[in-house]
C-alpha cells in the first residue's frame, strides 16, 4: 500500500542521550529533561509538515539484482576504469579493498562470540569480509572471492541470533553486510544460501525491529544509533523486497519516518554534529549508506538529503581538522584526525570536491580506519566523480549553530606552519557525549597545538567506578577528570562545576580588521557564581587573543580560574608564562587588564587524585587566578604570542 509520508519538523518525543560502549560506540541512558523543548499542547505546531517523496518499489524484482548502490554495469565500469589506470586516486581505493579481500580468502571462520553483552566486533568483521569479497568478485570475476563471501553469509546466517535483545547496533551492521552481499551476489549464490539469508534477515533483524526486541528504541534515538540501525535495515529490506513486500516496505518507511527528525536534530541548521568529530564519522557514513541505497534501488532518497544543514555537514567536518592534523576533539573524542569516509558521499552528492581536500592524502590509511568495512561504498562515489580538480576551501570561517554551536577558523588553508587553526565552542553539558567545556577553544599555530582538549577516556575504565551516564548537576560523571570544566580551556568560578543546563551561546563572529574569531556568552554555565561572563577569542596577526569580561554577582565574590590545557610545557616567568613545545618552539601567555585588575599566573597538575582516571601524560594546564569582588566587573585580555613580552 502506497502512502504519502508527511512528517512533522519536530524532534522525536522521547529524548535519549547517548553514552558509549567500551568499543567506542554509544549506549543510551536516561538524559536530563529539556523543559524548553516541551510544547504547550494548546498551541499549534510551530512548523508545517514536510512532505517526502515515495520510494519507487517497482524495480525491486528477482530479475533486477544487483540494484543497491551497484548494478552489474557499475561493476563492469569499475573493472574497465581499473584496467585503464587513468585514475590513480580511485585505483588506490580499489586496491585496498582487493588486498583486504585476499586476506579473507581461506581465513578462519567467523564465530559467534559476545564481548560482554555485544556481538558488535563480530558483526563488523562479517560485514567487512562479505562486502569486500563480494566487491572483489564482481570487479575481478575470481571465484575464490565469491566462495568466501557465500561461506561467510552462510556462517552468520546460521547463528542463533544477531544479539538484538542485548545490543541492536550489532543487528544494524550485520544486516547491512548480509543484505548487500545477498544483493550484489544474488545471481551467483545458491538457492539454499539465498533462502538462508532471507530467513535470517527476517528472524534476526526485521522481526526484532518490528516487535521492539531491543536494548533501546533506536527509532527514537537522536543519535548515530538511529542512523546505523536504520541504514542496515533499509539495505536488507531493499535486498529481499520481492520475497515479502509488506514487511520490507514497512521497514523502509518506518526508517524514513524516524530518520527525518533525527537528521534535523543532528544536522540543522548548519551541519555541525552535536556528538562531535568521531560520532560524525560513524553515524554519517551509515546515513550516506541508507540514502545512497534508497536513491540507487528505489529511485529517490525521498528528500532526506535535503534536510536543513545536511548539505553543509561535510564542510563542518573539513573545518574541524587543525593544521597539526589533530581534530577539534570536544565531547567524547580522541584528538587524532581520522579518515572521514562520508566526505566522498558529500563530494558526490553535492558536487563539492573541496570536501576531499584532506581525504586525498589519507587514502593509504583507509584499509585500517574505523569505518573501513564500508570502503566499497567509497569506491562507488569515487568511481562517479572526477578527482583531478580537488582544491582547498576558499572561506576561512565556518559557523554552526544548533545543539553544540561552534566557530572554526583556518587562517590560509595551507595546512602547514604558516597556517593557523582556531576552534571555539558553546553548548551545554547535558547533551549527548558532552563535557563541561562551554567557551573552550583549541589553537594550532607554527605547527604546534598550543591549546588542547584532553578528549575522552575509555568508558570501560570508568563505568565500574562511577555512574558515568547521569548527566545531571552533582552527578558522579563530573568527577571524572576529563569531563569537568576544571580541565578544559575555559573558566571556572568559585571552584564550582558548570551548570549542566547552562548553555554557552555564540553571539557573534569576528571577521574584520585582520581579526578572525568569535564571541561566546558563557554566563549561563557560570550563573551560580557570576551575573555575566562574555568571552571573545580571535586571531590577530601572529597572536591569539582571549578576552573575558566578567561581572560578579552582587551577593558573592567571584574567584576566577582561567585554564588552558596544553601539550607545551609551561613555565611561569616575569609577568607571563612561557610555553615550550617538544619541537623547540615557544609561545608566551600574558594577561593585561583594561580595568586595572591584577592576575596571579598559575599552573595545575594533570595528575588526578581519582584512581579510575586515565593518566594525562604529556598534557599540562596553565593560566591565571583572579578575584572579582561582589558586584564588580573585570576585563582580562590574554595574548598568546611568539614574541616574549618580557623582552
Amino acid at each position: 500500500m502506497k502512502i504519502k509520508m508527511s512528517i512533522l519538523l519536530i524532534a522525536v518525543s522521547a529524548f535519549l542521550c547517548g553514552g558509549c560502549s567500551e568499543d567506542g560506540y554509544p549506549i543510551f541512558y536516561p538524559g536530563s529533561s529539556h523543559k524548553e523543548d516541551v510544547q504547550d499542547p494548546g498551541q499549534p505546531d510551530p512548523d508545517p509538515p514536510v512532505s517526502l517523496e515515495e520510494p519507487d518499489y517497482s524495480g525491486l524484482t528477482a530479475e533486477n539484482h544487483p540494484r543497491i548502490i551497484f548494478t552489474d554495469e557499475d561493476f563492469a565500469a569499475i573493472s574497465e576504469k581499473v584496467t585503464s589506470g587513468a585514475d590513480e586516486i580511485f585505483n588506490s581505493i580499489h586496491s585496498r579493498i582487493i588486498s583486504s579481500a585476499n586476506s579473507y580468502c581461506g581465513a578462519e571462520d567467523i564465530k559467534y562470540e559476545l564481548a560482554g553483552k555485544r556481538l558488535l566486533s563480530v558483526s563488523r568483521n562479517a560485514e567487512q569480509r562479505i562486502l569486500f569479497c563480494a566487491y572483489a568478485y564482481k570487479t575481478t570475476g575470481e571465484a575464490r572471492y565469491l566462495e568466501q563471501a557465500e561461506h561467510d553469509i552462510r556462517t552468520v546466517c546460521g547463528f542463533p541470533d544477531w544479539n538484538a535483545r542485548q545490543h541492536f547496533l550489532d543487528v544494524g551492521e550485520m544486516a547491512a553486510g548480509v543484505g548487500l552481499g545477498y544483493d550484489w551476489l544474488y545471481d551467483e549464490l545458491s538457492p539454499e544460501t539465498r533462502e538462508l539469508a532471507r530467513n535470517a534477515l527476517n528472524d534476526f533483524a526485521f522481526t526484532p525491529a518490528n516487535e521492539g526486541t531491543w536494548n533501546l528504541n533506536f527509532y527514537e534515538a537522536e543519535s548515530n544509533w538511529n542512523q546505523v540501525c536504520n541504514g542496515g535495515l533499509v539495505c536488507a529490506a531493499l535486498a529481499v523486497y520481492e520475497n515479502n513486500p509488506s514487511v520490507a516496505q514497512g521497514i523502509i518507511e518506518k526508517a524514513i519516518e524516524s530518520n527525518l527528525p533525527v537528521m534535523q536534530a543532528l544536522y540543522a541548521p548548519d551541519g555541525n554534529y552535536p556528538e562531535g568529530y568521531s560520532y560524525w564519522c560513524y553515524g554519517t557514513i551509515y546515513e550516506a549508506l541508507m540514502l545512497t541505497a534508497l536513491e540507487t534501488a528505489a529511485g529517490t532518497d525521498t528528500g532526506l538529503s535535503g534536510t536543513e544543514g545536511f548539505s553543509e555537514t561535510g564542510k563542518y567536518m573539513l573545518y574541524m581538522e587543525g593544521t597539526t592534523r589533530s581534530c577539534f576533539n570536544y565531547s567524547d573524542c580522541a584528538p587524532a584526525s581520522v579518515p572521514c569516509l562520508a566526505q566522498w558521499y558529500f563530494a558526490w552528492k553535492f558536487n563539492d570536491l573541496s570536501l576531499l581536500y584532506l581525504e586525498q592524502d589519507r587514502i593509504e590509511n583507509y584499509a585500517g580506519c574505523a569505518e573501513a568495512r564500508l570502503l566499497p561504498l567509497v569506491a562507488y562515489y569515487a568511481s562517479n566523480i572526477t578527482l583531478s580538480a580537488i582544491s582547498a576551501p576558499t572561506e576561512p570561517i565556518f559557523r554552526g549553530e544548533g545543539t553544540t554551536p561552534v566557530v572554526l577558523i583556518h587562517d590560509n588553508w595551507a595546512m602547514d606552519d604558516t597556517d593557523k587553526f582556531l576552534g571555539i565552542k558553546g553548548g551545554k553539558a547535558n547533551t549527548s557525549h558532552a563535557h563541561m567545556d562551554a567557551g573552550s577553544f583549541v589553537y594550532d599555530a607554527f605547527g604546534v597545538r598550543w591549546s588542547a582538549d584532553l578528549g575522552l577516556q575509555s568508558y570501560g575504565t570508568l563505568e565500574p567506578y562511577i555512574n558515568l551516564w547521569d548527566m545531571n548537576d552533582g552527578s558522579e560523571r563530573w568527577t571524572a577528570f576529563r569531563y569537568n570544566n576544571f580541565n578544559h580551556s575555559t573558566l571556572t568560578v568559585n571552584g564550582n562545576y558548570h551548570r549542566v543546563a547552562g548553555e554557552g551561546v555564540i553571539t557573534g563572529v569576528i571577521n574584520s580588521n585582520g581579526q578572525k574569531g568569535a564571541t561566546v556568552d558563557i554566563t549561563e554555565p557560570l550563573s551560580n557564581d557570576v551575573s555575566s561572563a562574555i568571552r571573545s577569542i580571535y586571531l590577530e596577526g601572529d597572536d591569539l587573543i582571549v578576552e573575558d569580561r566578567i561581572t560578579a554577582r552582587t551577593d558573592k565574590d567571584a574567584e576566577v580560574r582561567w585554564t588552558m590545557v596544553t601539550r607545551a610545557t609551561p613555565e611561569i616567568g616575569f609577568n607571563r608564562i612561557q610555553l615550550s613545545s617538544a619541537t623547540g618552539k615557544n609561545l608566551y601567555l600574558s594577561a593585561t587588564s583594561p580595568t586595572g585588575d591584577r592576575v596571579s599566573y598559575r599552573t595545575w597538575s594533570t595528575v588526578s587524585s581519582n584512581f579510575w582516571d586515565a593518566a594525562n601524560t604529556g598534557y599540562y594546564e596553565c593560566g591565571y587566578e583572579l578575584t572579582v569582588k561582589a558586584g564588580d566587573s573585570a576585563t582580562i585580555r590574554v595574548r598568546l604570542s611568539p614574541d616574549d613580552p618580557a623582552l
